[in-house]
C-alpha cells in the first residue's frame, strides 16, 4: 500500500500545475536558445557562402595573372604587352592612321591664314624647338 502512496504522492507531484508551468517555461527557454543557435547557424552559412565567391573569384584572378605572366615570360608575349600598355615602336618602325570618314570627321587645313594665327603658329613652333 504505502508503494502505491509513494506513486501516488509522485503523479500528483509530477502532474500539478505548478509542474507543468515549469515544465512550460524550460521547454520555452530551450526553444530560445534552439532559435538563436539557428540564427547563428544561418548566419555563419551567409558568411561561409559569401567567402567561398571571394575565394573563387581571388582563385580567377590568380589563374588570370599566370596566364598573364606565362604569356609575357615569351619574347613576343612581352613585346605584345609592352605595345598594349605603352605607345611604343621599334626604332625605323612607322605608324600608320586610318581615318574613317563616317566615324571620325577630319577637316581640311587653310592655307590663307591672317596675321595673328601666323604669329601663333611661328610662336609655337618656336616654343616647342626649345
Amino acid at each position: 500500500m504505502k508503494e502505491y502512496q509513494q506513486k501516488h504522492v509522485i503523479r500528483t507531484m509530477l502532474y500539478s500545475r505548478v509542474t507543468m508551468v515549469i515544465l512550460f517555461l524550460l521547454c520555452i527557454l530551450l526553444l530560445r536558445s534552439i532559435m538563436a543557435l539557428n540564427d547563428k547557424r544561418i548566419e555563419m552559412n551567409k558568411l561561409r557562402n559569401e567567402s567561398q565567391a571571394e575565394r573563387d573569384q581571388m582563385e580567377k584572378k590568380v589563374s588570370d595573372a599566370k596566364t598573364k605572366n606565362d604569356a609575357i615570360a615569351t619574347p613576343r608575349g612581352l613585346e605584345t604587352y609592352i605595345r598594349t600598355t605603352f605607345p611604343v615602336v621599334k626604332q625605323d618602325e612607322g605608324v600608320i592612321v586610318i581615318y574613317d570618314e563616317d566615324k571620325s570627321p577630319v577637316s581640311n587645313v587653310r592655307e590663307d591664314l591672317n596675321l595673328w594665327e601666323r604669329f601663333a603658329v611661328w610662336w609655337r613652333d618656336h616654343m616647342i624647338k626649345k
